[in-house]
C-alpha cells in the first residue's frame, strides 16, 4: 500500500502540469504548435497580412477545440469524443494549409520557379514535363487525375482500417506521422516559394487541350483548382495560386503513407503502394510539380519519419503526451 501511494505522490510530483499536459495526443502538441506558429506571423506582420485579426481569433478557437477535446476525451470516455479525438486533424488539416497563403507572400514575396526549371534541366537534361506530354492519353490521364484526388483519403483509410481492429496506438501513429509531415511541408513552402510547371513551362488555359481526359477529369482539375485558390474563370490565375509546389506535399506525405502501411501490416499496404507509386508519377504528368519536388518529397519523407519518432520520444519524457 505505501509503495502505491509512494509511486504516486512520485509521478504526481515529477510533473505538477501533468492533470494539463497529459491529456495531449500528440498531433495535438503538433496542431498547437502550428497554430502558434501562424500567431506570432499574424502578430509580427499585423498591417501587412489580410484578415490577421480574424487568423489570431481563429487559431485562439483551434487552440480551444483541441484542449476541450483532448481534455474531456480522456476523462467521459465516450466513444463519439474518442472518434472525434483521434480524427478530428482530418477536417483540421485544409484549415491549417490554406492559413500558410496568407503569410508566404508577406514573409517571402518572391517565386523560384525559374530556378526549379534550372534544377529539372541540370538533372534530366530537359523539362520532365515536356517529355511526358508526348507520352499522354485520355484514358491514362483520367486513371492519374483520381490518383491525385485519392491523396487526401490515403492516410483517412488506413486510419479507420486500425481503428476498426482497435489498433488505436496506430491510429495515432499515422496521425502524428502524416499530420507532422504535413506540417513540416507546409513551413517548408515559405523556403522556395513556387507555383509549378502548369503555369511556368506550359501554358494553364490550354491544359485540358493539351492532356484531355474523359468524363471526371475536369470535375476533379477544377476540385483540385478551387482547393489552389483559383475559382472558374479567375482572369489572373498565376497571381492568386497557391506557393506550394516546393517540396511535393503530395509525394511526401504518399511516401510516408505507404512505409507505415507496411510497418504497421496494414491490410491495403499493396493498394497504397500501386495507387501511392501511381500518384507521384501523376504529380509530374498532370504538371503540379517539376520533377525536383518530387525528389525533395521523397528525401524530406524520410526525414520527417527519422525526426518525428525523435520528437514524439521527447515529449513522452516530458510528459506532455499521452502515449
Amino acid at each position: 500500500m505505501s509503495a502505491v501511494k509512494l509511486t504516486k505522490k512520485t509521478n504526481s510530483s515529477a510533473n505538477p502540469h501533468s492533470k494539463f499536459f497529459v491529456q495531449y495526443n500528440t498531433i495535438d502538441i503538433y496542431v498547437l504548435g502550428l497554430s502558434g506558429i501562424y500567431t506570432l506571423l499574424s502578430i509580427l506582420f499585423f498591417n501587412k497580412i489580410e484578415w490577421s485579426g480574424r487568423l489570431i481569433g481563429l487559431n485562439a478557437l483551434i487552440a480551444l477545440f483541441v484542449t476541450f477535446i483532448a481534455y474531456y476525451n480522456n476523462r467521459k470516455k465516450s466513444l463519439i469524443l474518442d472518434v472525434i479525438h483521434n480524427f478530428y486533424v482530418v477536417p483540421m488539416i485544409p484549415v491549417m494549409f490554406k492559413q500558410v497563403f496568407f503569410f508566404i507572400p508577406v514573409v517571402h514575396p518572391q517565386d523560384y520557379d525559374t530556378m526549379l526549371i534550372g534544377w529539372d534541366r541540370a538533372i534530366f537534361g530537359t523539362n520532365p514535363t515536356e517529355v511526358l506530354s508526348h507520352f499522354t492519353h485520355p484514358l491514362l490521364t483520367e486513371f492519374l487525375q483520381f490518383c491525385y484526388v485519392s491523396f487526401f483519403f490515403h492516410g483517412l483509410v488506413q486510419g479507420i482500417e486500425m481503428y476498426i481492429a482497435n489498433r488505436k496506438e496506430a491510429v495515432r501513429t499515422i496521425a502524428r506521422m502524416l499530420g507532422f509531415g504535413l506540417f513540416v511541408s507546409y513551413i517548408l513552402y515559405f523556403i522556395l516559394p513556387a507555383i509549378g510547371p502548369r503555369f511556368t513551362v506550359h501554358d494553364f488555359a490550354n491544359l485540358s487541350n493539351e492532356i484531355p481526359g474523359l468524363w471526371f477529369t475536369e470535375p476533379m482539375r477544377t476540385f483540385i483548382n478551387a482547393g489552389d485558390n483559383i475559382v472558374k474563370g479567375e482572369l489572373h490565375p498565376m497571381v492568386v495560386v497557391n506557393r506550394d509546389c516546393m517540396p511535393s506535399g503530395h509525394t511526401m506525405i504518399t511516401v510516408m503513407n505507404i512505409v507505415l502501411a507496411f510497418q504497421l501490416r496494414s491490410k491495403l499496404r499493396w493498394i497504397f503502394l500501386f495507387i501511392g507509386s501511381c500518384l507521384i508519377f501523376s504529380t509530374v504528368y498532370l504538371r503540379y510539380h517539376y520533377a525536383v519536388d518530387v525528389l525533395a518529397g521523397i528525401l524530406c519523407a524520410f526525414i520527417v519519419m527519422w525526426l518525428e519518432p525523435k520528437l514524439w520520444r521527447l515529449l513522452l519524457v516530458k510528459r506532455w503526451v499521452t502515449k
